[in-house]
This record gives C-alpha cells, structure tokens and sequence, in this order.
C-alpha cells in the first residue's frame, strides 16, 4: 500500500519530494502545529534542525516564522518568544473528569482576563502553560466547558475523537461513581499497544515532553477522577516521556478532596481513600485541596476571573478562584528567566523549580524494602496576603497566620509537617522592606516557631526543615505567602481511611473488595502522614 501523509492525506504519488519527511518540510512547513501533533519525532528534525530543507527559503509574508525563527521560540537575533514555544515552560496541566475539566476552564479564563485587561502579569501564565488538555468519561460536562467551547471550538463529535476515554466501549454517560470503570475506561484505550496521547487525545507529546512538569487536576469521590488519573499518569511515563533521564519528569497531581465535615456517603470516602493511594503510587506529589476551605479562603483571595461563572458550575465557580490564585504563585515561581526583561513586568528573584517543592523530602521517607512502592509526597497548600506600609517580626507573624490558618486551602494540622517549601512575594516598594527580614532569617524563625511549623519538635533524628524563596512581583497592592507544607496530619484523611479499614476488615460487599484489593496501595501514603511517621 503507498505511504500517504496523515496531515493532507495525499499520496506518495502525488509528492513533489522523494520521502515523507521532506515532503512535510516543504510542503508543511507552515503548519508547525500539525507536524508537532500528528509527526511528533519529525517536528524537532524538521522544524528546529532544519535537517530536511536543503535549500535556504527567503522570509516573505507567508513565512511561518516571521524574523528568522525556527518554530521553537527563537529568533535569529536571540530572543524569544514564549507564545511559540513550551520549551521550559512550568506546566502541561491536564484535566480529568468534571472537575479537573472545570478547573482547566478556569485557569484559560485567568489567562483570558489578565490578558484582556492587559495585565503584563498574563505572561505568568503565557511563560507557565506549556499546554493543556481536557479528558473525561462523560460528553455532556466535557461539552459545556470553555475548553471545548472557545478553546477549540469543538462539537460533540470533536470531543468524542478527542476528549472521551474509552472511546467505543461505554456510553459517554460517565463512570457513576465507580472507580474501577474509570480504570477499565482507560486501560481499554491502550490495548494492543495503542497510545491515545499520540494518535487521539488532546494531549500533545511534544509539548509533554517539553514542559517542566506536568500537573493533573481533578478529584477523588467520583469515577472519573479517581479511577482514570493514576492509569493515565502511569501510562504518561510509559508512552510519552522520555525513559533515559537521569531523573524523571516530576508529575503533579492537583486534588479535590471532601472536607472532613461534609455531608459523604461511603463510596465517596472509599473513592477518597483509593483515589489517593492508586494516584500516590504514580505521581510525585500530591496536592490536596478541600472545598470547606477553599471556601473559607474565598473571603480574602478572589482573583479576577471573568467568564467563570458562565462556565464553572455555580457551586465551584467561587471555590476555583483561590485554587486557581495557588496554581499562579506556584506558575510564577519559576518564570523569572523566561519574562523579557525590557518590559514593564520584571518578575525577580529566587527561581525554585516544581521539582523543589517535594525533592527534599523524599530521602527522609523511612527506608522499608516490602513496601509497595514509594509514595508522592503531600503538598498541603497555604496561601495568604496582608496589606501593610512596613514591615517587621510581628507582621510576618500576621502573615504567617493568615496562610497556615485563615486561607490554608486543605484542613491539616501544621505542627505535624516535616518542614515545607514558601515563596513571598510582592511589589517591589514592599518587598525592599521584606527582603531584609527574610535575608536574616526572621520569616524562617516565624514559620518554625511553635505557633506554626513547631520545628524543634521531632523525636527522632531526622530535622524539620523549612524553605523560603521571595520574589518581586509588580502590579501588586499586598505582600503574599505561598507555601506547601510536606505530609502533615489531615483530619478529613484520616476519617476516610479509618472507614476504608473497617470496610476492608470487617465489610463482605463487592466495595469492601475492591478496598482489599488495592490495599497494598493505600498504606504506604498513609504511612507517611504525619511527623509521628518520621524515621
């Protein structure tokens, strides 16, 4: 049979150059996108090395890259433009099931609004997202998304061929709760030897493989989130990323949880407990977000996200909007390099990488060779703000309040952390007073003392150690703490996995089953919960 190109799907016949990839080079050359998606190794051959254009081209109007460039970014004179280019961008963040697809909707539309407001912050995200990609087992929620409305463009049939997992075995009405459809939804989609990130799903390899980290949102009470995510991510390192680096490519995963006073049937709390420990033991860390608090937290972060009502379900709209404000901070941690520095938004200072919030932890988890697996760290997510002319001990002791009391986004007890990871930032008026108090390690002392992190309390040898990184950030009116604190005590749990033990110990239903099942999955994390679990 001759070869024909998937991208204009004419024959080798009707080619005006001898093999593929140079009919592509020359014949496709301004539909870098395609290449990339469809021809994922021939994009860097052709398009970065220029290996098959035997001839020098002259710039014209229709040239695809205008100025010299070479379709990965950069310029002939050395610059960059970050709109072209993923290369060493923060995140490929990508949505399963309702709500993860919810929370990529609002993410796009607090791009969308920085953007339209013309912010120069927008370039915290146009220098942050690599990508994004939306998956779900159900068409109608994918189909009211602003993803698949305005993103893409998409109809329904376009988000069949690229939204839905399972295509072809189920009804696209959802996984109804069930964890284990969710998991065979998914794994159908990779039998004999298929690979759905590359030949269906919009998630682009290169733009993977590209980016600093990917980072999966989504939640763990219903079937979707929680049976489909840990398969997608193990497959993720199996098909798509690259298998002969020294270390992998950290994969994030971005949680809902139910909060420990919510009113939760015990498929949910089950669904929790099984959602966290499968998606625990194929990512590197694990941040979990509860809606009680994101609500609580409401009352002082509220990022402007314009359209979100519209495309959010009005329960979440609101609750997005600081898990969203946690997702920039954490974005902006680690731009500083790629913002032009000609332009009236200077984002400066200490740059930490995705891998920096969780790395330093992993060599403290107790050595057990029977266990399972090693576990992803939990990143308990802090965010607070305070609106203050100067700056002194106490007012990072308010500030410090505001972010591991007031607006910590899950219900966790901080003086049970094994130490964290913290960003403050600001504009550059305030900063200069902070910087100083930070310099000289206040704000450390703040954060270990025993109203916070509680520092000098560990019983064994292994210490608590905190991290702090600042930033100036401009058209800024407040000075914010970020923070993730490593494996603390979480009440909401705890309560999920005491119930999951009784089912597994005394239950004789097929729920109680399925608990039995993955239970070597579920006590490595939990083990590692707490400082009381410190070696």
């Amino acid at each position: 049979m001759s070869e024909t190109c998937k991208i204009c799907v004419s024959p080798r016949g009707e080619w005006d150059h001898d093999t593929l990839e140079s009919h592509i080079a020359h014949e496709h050359r301004d539909e870098p996108k395609s290449v990339e998606q469809v021809y994922p190794d021939l994009y860097e051959p052709i398009f970065v090395e220029e290996r098959y254009w035997e001839d020098e081209v002259e710039e014209t109007d229709d040239d695809p890259f205008p100025g010299g460039g070479n379709g990965n970014g950069a310029t002939a004179s050395g610059e960059t433009d970050f709109g072209l280019s993923s290369v060493g961008k923060k995140w490929y963040v990508i949505g399963v099931g309702g709500a993860g697809n919810h929370i990529v909707d609002a993410i796009l539309l607090r791009r969308n609004t920085l953007a339209d407001e013309n912010e120069d912050r927008v370039r915290i995200w146009e220098g942050g997202l690599a990508g994004t990609g939306v998956l779900n087992t159900n068409v109608a929620e994918i189909e009211e998304t602003y993803y698949a409305q305005e993103e893409k463009g998409y109809n329904r049939h376009d988000i069949v061929a690229n939204c839905i997992i399972g295509q072809g075995v189920h009804n696209y009405a959802g996984a109804g709760y069930r964890w284990d459809h969710g998991r065979d939804f998914v794994l159908a989609d990779f039998e004999d030897g298929g690979n759905p990130f590359q030949e269906r799903w919009d998630t682009n390899p290169v733009e993977l493989r590209d980016s600093q980290a990917v980072m999966f949102v989504h939640s763990v009470t219903k079937g979707t989130g929680c049976g489909s995510t840990p398969v997608i991510a193990e497959k993720l390192r199996e098909a798509v990323l690259d298998d002969d680096k020294v270390v992998g490519k950290p994969i994030f995963s971005s949680v809902v949880i139910p909060s420990e006073y919510a009113d939760r049937s015990g498929r949910a709390m089950v669904n929790g407990v099984i959602g966290m420990a499968r998606t625990a033991a194929n990512v590197d860390a694990i941040i979990p977000f509860d809606n009680r608090k994101l609500r609580e937290a409401t009352q002082d972060i509220e990022p402007r996200i314009h359209g979100v009502e519209r495309y959010n379900p009005p329960e979440f709209a609101d609750l997005n909007k600081p898990l969203v404000a946690f997702l920039e901070a954490f974005t902006m941690s680690s731009i500083p390099q790629v913002v032009e520095q000609d332009t009236d938004l200077s984002v400066r200072g200490e740059v930490f990488d995705p891998a920096d919030s969780f790395r330093p932890v992993q060599d403290k988890y107790p050595f057990d060779p029977d266990r399972a697996y090693n576990p992803a760290v939990v990143l308990a997510p802090v965010l607070g703000k305070i609106h203050a002319s100067s700056f002194d001990r106490s007012k990072l002791q308010m500030l410090a309040r505001k972010a591991l009391f007031q607006n910590k986004l899950a219900d966790f007890d901080p003086t049970t952390a094994w130490g964290g990871t913290f960003l403050i930032y600001g504009p550059e008026e305030k900063m200069s007073k902070v910087a100083p108090l930070v310099n000289e390690g206040v704000l450390t002392e703040v954060l270990a003392s025993p109203d916070f992190l509680d520092r000098d309390n560990v019983a064994g040898v292994e210490t608590v150690d905190i991290h702090t990184h600042q930033l100036v950030t401009p058209y800024l009116d407040d000075v914010y703490l970020w923070g993730t604190l490593w494996n603390p005590e979480m009440p909401s749990l705890e309560e999920m996995y005491e119930h999951a033990l009784t089912m597994k110990q005394d239950g004789n239903s097929q729920l109680s089953a399925g608990v039995r099942e993955v239970w070597d999955q579920v006590e490595p994390l939990f083990d590692c919960l707490g400082r009381k679990n410190m070696p």
